[in-house]
């Protein structure tokens, strides 16, 4: 007993040690946690490539986006090894802190539309039926159909609205915290958030489905179109297009992020947190009203937000607060 008790002692020691070498490594060379978390998805992005290459009729062209990718992590350490205090800000200078600034917004957006060139040939199978099985067994009714008794155009360009305002929102807490110069509580709350959307964008691969709004057995029952007023066609036409992966339900990132916001907000700005409470009852309401949604994926996104944030922001605070410089935070705006 004694010897396995300092074998694992021994065990935990070595890996602290290992711990501090690489962060120390890291800090020397100018990365933050959100670089590597990025340059980590990456690779297990690229690993699905490889697994869906041979039947992949795109080939190289995801190499390509997946290396621009790179490109944007490596810009970003650049940067922000080159922002000298005392320096004078030049146009460039300020372009290159925008940049900085808004680099995992960016990444994100660059990552995302490349699931549409892998995704489908990684995993060829479309799981909606068994989503919308499940909807159907927990309420003896298809939501999204049920639903419909309360479809009022007005309604419909509201809740299209609401749904919409979901891509800006994490904006007004990390915008805050930016403001305030809160740094760290800004990488914390960034890392946190990128943590959620990536473990959801892993399941996707996984879990791949499109949802009721193209799952035809669904469809064939909803007897009322959701056109609204004036809202709801173009912005269901502008999710189309700048969404070319429709493979993206399960878990609902609209609610994992959401939450997560909230979450972040109720921990930083609890005016903010409270202002924006209505909004996330929306947001429940119009994933399933306008139909991008099971409920099985609400369920899943409430799940993995409870879980990431809690792992996320633990881990965060024992082993990246303090040792890691924040992404944003540079000599010139210490």
């Amino acid at each position: 007993m004694r010897t396995r008790t300092k074998h694992t002692a021994s065990t935990r020691w070595i890996s602290k040690g290992l711990v501090n070498v690489m962060v120390q490594y890291f800090k020397k060379r100018g990365l933050s946690i959100i670089d590597l978390l990025n340059t980590v998805f990456i690779f297990v992005v690229f690993i699905f490539y490889l697994v869906s290459l041979p039947r992949n009729p795109y080939i190289f062209l995801p190499v390509i986006v997946l290396g621009f990718s790179l490109t944007l992590v490596w810009l970003a350490v650049f940067l922000r090894k080159s922002q000298k205090a005392g320096t004078p800000q030049t146009f460039w200078g300020k372009l290159g802190k925008a940049y900085l600034d808004f680099y995992p917004l960016i990444f994100m957006f660059v990552i995302f539309e490349s699931f549409f060139m892998i995704l489908p040939y990684f995993n060829s199978h479309d799981y909606d039926r068994e989503l919308a099985q499940m909807d159907y067994h927990m309420f003896g009714v298809y939501p999204t159909v049920w639903i419909e008794q309360w479809v009022r155009p007005w309604l419909t360009d509201l809740l299209y609205l609401v749904y919409f305002i979901y891509y800006p929102f994490p904006l007004f807490i990390l915008v805050y915290l930016y403001r305030k110069r809160e740094f760290t509580a800004l990488d914390r709350s960034v890392f946190i958030l990128l943590v959620v959307n990536y473990g959801a964008y892993i399941t996707y691969f996984f879990v791949p489905a499109m949802g009721p709004r193209f799952y035809e057995p669904v469809m064939q029952l909803q007897n009322k179109a959701l056109n609204g007023i004036f809202l709801a066609v173009p912005i269901r036409d502008f999710i189309h297009i700048f969404e070319p992966n429709k493979f993206d339900v399960f878990p609902s990132l609209h609610i994992a992020t959401s939450l997560t916001t909230l979450i972040i907000m109720a921990r930083y700005n609890k005016k903010m947190f409270l202002i924006f409470i209505p909004f996330i009852i929306g947001i429940l309401v119009a994933v399933i009203y306008c139909r991008f949604h099971y409920v099985v994926d609400v369920f899943a996104g409430i799940v993995w937000t409870v879980i990431a944030v809690s792992l996320s922001g633990r881990y965060y605070d024992k082993r990246i607060k303090g040792r890691l410089t924040p992404y944003c935070k540079t000599e010139n705006n210490v």
